[in-house]
Formats: C-alpha cells, sequence, structure tokens
C-alpha cells in the first residue's frame, strides 16, 4: 500500500533497493508497472494467508473433533458404570446431552485458547514489530489500547459463565422432558396429558428465553466494551498520525500502511478477548462433563482385584442390610444360603424388598452392611464383570435394542455362532415364532420391542439367559405381566434353563414356586419365614395367608 500510495500515486522517490531490483527484473519503475506489484502483492499474500488458514483449519478440525469423540467416550464409559441408583435418579435426557453436547466444549475452549490464541499471538506479535519498525511512536499509543480491549471480556467472564451454566442447565432440563414425555407417550395420550406436557416443555422455553436474554447481553457489553477500546485506539493513533503527516515526519502510505497493521492486531486482539468469553461459555459445558468425570463410582474393586473364575454358584448372605437412602433401611440383618444347583424363591408383599435382595448378588449395588459371597469370594473383592459373568437375568419387562432378533439373543455371549443362537431360541420357546417374522432371526424389531408380544419379548430374554449359560440364575418376576397360556409355555422354557443352575426367583404368583427348595418370605426388608411350600403352609403364617388370598382355603391347604 504504501508502495503504491507514496511511489505510484505520489511523488515521492522508489528506494534504492527497489529501483535497482525492479529495473533489474525489467519491470521498470513506472506508475503502471508499481500498480500493477502492489496489486500482484496483495493477491499473492491474500492467497497465502487463506492458504495456510485453510490447512491450518482442517488439521484442528480433525484434531479437535476427534479429542470430542475421545471425550464423549470417557463420559459414556463412565456413565454405564455407575450404579442402578445413579441411573433411577438422573434423567436420561440430561446424561445424553452431557455426552453429546456438553464434550464439544474440549473443541471450544482448545479451538478458543489453543489455535486461536496461537494465531492470534503470532499475528500480534508480527504487526507489533512492523509498526514498531514503521513508527515506534505510533507502535506504542497501539500497544497501550491492546490490553484494555482484553480486560474488558474478564470483567464481564464470571457472570458470563454462570449465565451459560444456568442455560446449559435448562436445556437439558428441556431435552429430559422430551425424552419423557416421547418415552411414554401412552400414558400421555391415555390420561390426555398432551396440553400439560406442552405446558410444561412452554415453561421451561420461557425460562430458556430469559438465560439466553442474560448470555447475550453480557457477550453483548463484552462486544461494546472491546470495540469502544478499539475505537477509541485507531481514533488516538490516527490524530497523532495526522499530526506528524502534517509535519512531514510521516508519509500519508507510511499512515495508511500503519493503520492496516493497527486493524490487524485490533482484530487480532478482539479474538483474543471473543476467545476468552468463549472459553467462560465452554466453561460451563466442562463443569458438567467433569462433574460427571469426577464422581466417584458407586460399584468399585481393588486394585488389582482378582477375577472371580468359573464358579459352582454358592450363594452366602451374611447379616445384610441395605438403604437407599440414610436412615431409612430397606434390607435389615439378612442371612441366607444357597447350595449349587438350588432354587430359592422369594415371596412377599410390594415393597418388602425382593428385587433389591436379588439385585445385590450381580453388584447393581453393594449392602450398607453384610456381604454377599459367591463360592466363599466377597464380591467387593473381586472384579464386578467377573461377578456379572456367572449370572443370568430374565426380568420382568425385558428390554430389547432395535436391532436383529439374533443380535438381541447374541448380547449374552458376543460373537455366538448363529447355530447357538438358534439351540437357545429352541429352548426358550421361541424359535417357532421367531421363523415366522418376516426376515427370521434377521428381523430388525421395533424400538424396546414393541413390535413384539409380551411372551415374545420375554422368550427372547430367556434365550439370551440360556445363551448366557451361567452357574447363577435370577428370575425377577418373568412371568407376572402374561396370561396363563403364555406363561404354561414360559415356565417350560424357565425349567430348562433352571436345570443345573443356582436360581433366585422373585413371584407375587405363589403357584410358580412351590417347587422351590426354599421359599423366603419378606415383610418390612426381613426374612419373616423361611421353608418348603408344605412347612410353610402347616405354619399357617405369612405365606399360608398369601396362598389363601390367591386360591381359596381348599387349594391352599392341599
Amino acid at each position: 500500500m504504501k508502495l503504491v500510495v507514496d511511489n505510484a500515486l505520489g511523488a515521492s522517490p522508489l528506494a534504492g533497493a527497489w529501483e535497482k531490483l525492479l529495473n533489474h527484473t525489467g519491470m521498470g519503475t513506472s506508475s503502471s508497472a508499481l500498480l500493477l506489484i502492489g496489486a500482484a502483492g496483495s493477491l499473492i499474500l491474500f492467497g497465502l494467508t487463506k492458504a495456510i488458514e485453510s490447512a491450518s483449519l482442517m488439521r484442528w478440525t480433525d484434531t479437535g473433533r476427534t479429542m470430542v469423540n475421545q471425550l464423549g467416550q470417557a463420559v459414556l464409559a463412565r456413565v454405564i458404570r455407575r450404579s442402578v441408583i445413579f441411573h433411577s435418579r438422573t434423567p436420561v435426557g440430561d446424561l445424553m446431552n452431557r455426552i453429546a453436547s456438553d464434550t464439544w466444549c474440549v473443541y471450544r475452549m482448545v479451538d478458543s485458547l489453543g489455535f486461536a490464541l496461537l494465531q492470534a499471538a503470532c499475528v500480534i506479535t508480527m504487526m507489533l514489530w512492523l509498526m514498531l519498525q514503521l513508527n515506534p511512536k505510533l507502535a506504542f499509543i497501539a500497544l497501550i489500547t491492546a490490553p484494555l480491549t482484553v480486560s474488558v471480556s474478564f470483567l464481564v467472564g464470571k457472570p458470563l459463565h454462570v449465565a451459560a451454566r444456568k442455560r446449559r442447565e435448562i436445556e437439558s432440563s428441556i431435552q429430559a422432558h422430551l425424552q419423557q414425555a416421547i418415552t411414554g407417550i401412552s400414558v400421555v395420550q391415555a390420561f390426555g396429558q398432551e396440553a400439560r406436557e406442552l405446558m410444561r416443555l412452554r415453561q421451561n422455553a420461557e425460562e430458556m428465553i430469559r438465560a439466553q436474554q442474560k448470555t447475550a447481553l453480557l457477550t453483548n457489553l463484552n462486544t461494546l466494551g472491546s470495540g469502544l477500546v478499539t475505537t477509541i485506539g485507531a481514533g488516538v493513533v490516527l490524530w497523532f498520525g495526522s499530526h506528524q503527516v502534517l509535519a512531514g515526519s510521516l508519509s500519508i502510505g507510511s499512515l495508511l500502511v500503519f493503520l492496516v497493521y493497527l486493524t490487524a492486531l485490533q482484530a487480532q486482539t478482539r479474538a483474543i478477548a471473543e476467545a476468552y468469553s468463549n472459553f467462560r461459555t465452554s466453561g460451563a459445558n466442562a463443569d458438567r462433563v467433569c462433574e460427571m468425570l469426577d464422581a466417584p463410582l458407586e460399584i468399585t474393586a481393588p486394585a488389582n482385584a482378582p477375577k472371580l473364575g468359573e464358579t459352582q454358584g454358592h450363594v452366602v448372605m451374611e447379616n445384610v442390610s441395605f438403604s437407599y437412602l440414610p436412615d431409612q433401611p430397606v434390607l435389615k440383618d439378612i442371612s441366607l444360603e444357597a447350595k449349587p444347583g438350588q432354587t430359592i424363591a422369594l415371596v412377599g408383599s410390594t415393597g418388602a424388598g425382593k428385587s433389591t435382595l436379588v439385585h445385590l448378588i450381580p453388584r447393581f449395588f453393594d449392602p450398607t452392611g453384610g456381604c454377599v459371597c459367591i463360592d466363599g469370594h466377597d464380591l467387593r473383592n473381586v472384579e464386578v464383570e467377573s461377578v456379572r459373568r456367572q449370572i443370568s437375568l430374565v426380568l420382568q419387562e425385558p428390554f430389547l435394542f432395535p436391532i436383529s432378533v439374533a443380535d438381541n439373543i447374541a448380547l449374552a455371549k458376543p460373537g455366538a455362532a448363529r447355530a447357538e443362537i438358534e439351540e437357545a431360541a429352541r429352548i426358550a420357546n421361541a424359535d417357532e415364532y421367531i421363523r415366522r417374522l418376516p426376515d427370521g432371526y434377521d428381523t430388525v424389531i421395533g424400538e424396546r420391542g414393541n413390535t413384539l408380544s409380551g411372551g415374545e419379548r420375554q422368550r427372547l430374554s430367556i434365550a439370551r439367559a440360556v445363551l448366557r449359560n451361567a452357574p447363577i440364575l435370577i428370575l425377577d418376576e418373568p412371568t407376572s405381566a402374561l396370561d396363563a397360556s403364555t406363561e404354561h409355555s414360559l415356565f417350560e422354557a424357565l425349567d430348562r434353563l433352571k436345570a443345573q443352575r443356582t436360581t433366585f426367583i422373585i413371584a407375587h404368583r405363589l403357584s410358580t414356586v412351590r417347587q422351590a427348595d426354599c421359599i423366603l418370605v419378606l415383610k418390612g426388608g426381613q426374612i419373616a419365614e423361611r421353608g418348603q411350600h408344605e412347612e410353610l403352609m402347616q405354619r399357617n403364617g405369612i405365606y399360608a395367608q398369601l396362598q389363601i388370598g390367591q386360591t381359596g382355603k381348599t387349594e391352599a391347604t392341599k
């Protein structure tokens, strides 16, 4: 620009080095040649700058997204290792938000304080050096205004972080609400709650708008402050520079070049200020990610804990107690023994602690008192995964994924051959109906298995347990929601599954537990009665009364 303004358009002579170079190349020193050189130089500089920026951006995008994926995997790994209690209290939508959205904080933060800051530092250093070479006095004035631009961002940084954190929490609340409403759509429609769900969404959205407005206000204040400082700085430089031009100590071209350098310097200074604001905003997301990563796992094993090898299925509970909340025990001083191959039945009213008791065996949570042992090993002293490999579960509400039937069964044994999967389905009385599906074992079932009936879903769950072939089997009310005909078919499969396995079965229909080796009657978190069916009926206690309530006195006394 200086070459164009001072030498091509003005009357200033060329510097000796420039004149020799142009004459040597044969271009000459005419105004047209100088204008051509100026235009070509600008295009070359623009092209080089954009090429460097594009190459840097592509490299950084690849690196940054890799960081996001790795952080997302780390958060997911942490989440799926949290206890059942944690997941029962934490909305799914909030967890999804932390994994899918909040993890992008690492990209934005490193982009702000890494890539952008490094680029800004390089440009600022170069501009200051050029400005000092051109005019030290004006460079000193420009240097004074640069820190003031950044200081504005530091003033609004903390309130911006707080506002951004509030906004992220509301966003997670909205996502959690949407997930719950869509998952429970049948209940929403059945009870006419569409208007209520819309009202809840509207309230959350209004709160979200208020939080967004506060964030936008603070961001605009930061932009306004930074812009005001840079404008005043440019005005001061222009005022002093103009006086130097009038005094003849500075050419117009030099002043214009200096102002170009100043604009570049201020742009990078504003970039640093903006990077800091982005850093504080992303810090709200980072806080939520760190909360998840730093939270202690509820279910752990000692360092270098041994693996629990193949077991016989000998389960012992000694003086076991458990509480979900302090001072509110669910289980109280329970002791029991299940020898290999035995069937232990647990009965009692709703809330007696039956499911809680059996969920201690796969360490979905740990007892607050006493211990649970398999083959003499305290489960807290061995590797968690190795404990769960010893157990098969058939739950009241089996969860199926929207993948093929074969893949759903194979979840129990990744890499299982198709022959093994089909054999497990035959044992579970599922093979016949599976082959009637459009694509047989390759049929992709609907979300949560909703394209199958309750009995069909449960038979797939039993097939999983068959394929797992673990020495301990837990049946948590597997037939309570089924009709009598379907229940009979399932019990044929369950009888085959229980063979030579230590089995714990929870059932409200007491007809399903009569053949158990030991029946435990729970009441108020304690074992009120224990024994076989005939023994308990003769005692005429809680178990006998439950039988009478279900079958009538005559049937109960048989």
